[in-house]
């Protein structure tokens, strides 16, 4: 899989912006605050259909623009396609953005469009999924699996669409307003989507637990014993009319994926609380190493490297082991200036601002 070029239109601080790729690996170099991020930030939103880092859609907007637009021609083992994705504003609600997204002009909804094109993004901010909120890693399980499961995404938006409909029912409920006879639709809503969210991140899991393990003992030692544990919130029938009372006090769901979390074991202990900062990188590179695993395996083609000046916060050891990942996949690095280990690579090296 390949990005062929991109283009940027009134997106963050780049008013316009056009970039080829090289085949194998492009570096783009420049200041703190040139844009660098941004570029990595808008190629991945080609591949999830939505921003990591900010709240709102239209945050990627530029200041006293009307609407944003990412544009790339991408290249997959099958064929090409063009991909595109605006943000318009919304004039009548603040935080409210209209998103519009095209393959080869013809416009497509946001399920059909992210999955098409496959890209892991890796950068210092990725320790949260380590040190940060269950909800970080929520976030990072819908968007490794909704990249190349259909079935997922759909059961994963329709479970989130009916919780937020229960949730307004417990609330009607709490204030005395009825809502008892409503309530039971949408509780077998979540039931039915949820069951399937929790064995597709289960059957994940599974998969990624052992390229996790060897992963590790790669970038450490052959004795580390390096693993994820899944904190399923299992959901039933039964567990929801248990907590039927206390989610009408509460005036919201209490069990369900949405409560799920997961756990890294660095040698027998939680890498959150317990571990040191190098067992902390070397935990989150084995995961992301085996996030790109995961998603060749399944999609049968591999997905586009985006490391975001990663290597300042690598050893030696971990900065080979990604060079090893690196080869046979494209990839696009930034980097105030060229790494000493890359300068003997042939690749090709973007210098922002363009002139």
């Amino acid at each position: 899989m390949k990005i062929l070029d991109l283009k940027l239109t009134n997106f963050r601080n780049h008013t316009k912006l056009y970039m080829e790729f090289d085949k194998d690996i492009t570096l783009i170099t420049g200041e703190n605050g040139s844009g660098k991020s941004t570029i990595l930030e808008a190629i991945h939103i080609l591949s999830i259909g939505r921003i990591r880092m900010s709240k709102y859609d239209k945050d990627l907007i530029q200041y006293n623009k009307e609407h944003c637009a990412v544009e790339a021609n991408i290249e997959t083992k099958d064929q090409q396609f063009n991909m595109e994705i605006q943000i318009i504003k919304n004039d009548k609600f603040e935080n409210v953005s209209i998103k519009k997204a095209k393959i080869n002009k013809v416009p497509k909804s946001m399920q059909y469009f992210t999955g098409i094109f496959n890209s892991v993004l890796f950068s210092p901010q990725d320790i949260q999924l380590i040190t940060g909120s269950p909800s970080e890693r929520r976030k990072y399980m819908d968007e490794m699996i909704s990249q190349i499961d259909l079935d997922y995404k759909r059961s994963l938006n329709d479970y989130l669409r009916a919780i937020r409909q229960r949730n307004k029912l417990l609330e009607k409920i709490n204030k005395g307003f009825g809502g008892h006879s409503e309530i039971g639709f949408y509780t077998q809503q979540i039931l039915k989507n949820g069951i399937i969210i929790q064995e597709k991140r289960e059957s994940m899991f599974k998969e990624i637990n052992p390229i996790i393990l060897e992963n590790g003992k790669i970038l450490n030692d052959k004795k580390t014993n390096l693993e994820i544990s899944y904190k399923k919130n299992e959901m039933s029938e039964k567990r929801l009319e248990e907590y039927g009372n206390r989610e009408i006090a509460a005036m919201t769901t209490l069990i369900g994926p949405h409560r799920d979390d997961f756990e890294i074991f660095f040698d027998g202990h939680d890498v959150s609380n317990f571990g040191s900062r190098g067992e902390q990188r070397s935990s989150v590179l084995a995961l992301k190493i085996g996030e790109i695993d995961f998603i060749e395996k399944k999609k049968k083609d591999r997905p586009v490297l985006l490391l975001d000046d990663i290597f300042s916060e690598l050893d030696n050891n971990h900065q080979q082991a990604v060079l090893e990942t690196i080869k046979g996949k494209q990839t696009t690095i930034t980097s105030t200036a060229t790494p000493g280990f890359l300068s003997d690579r042939d690749l090709k090296i973007i210098e922002l601002p363009l002139k």
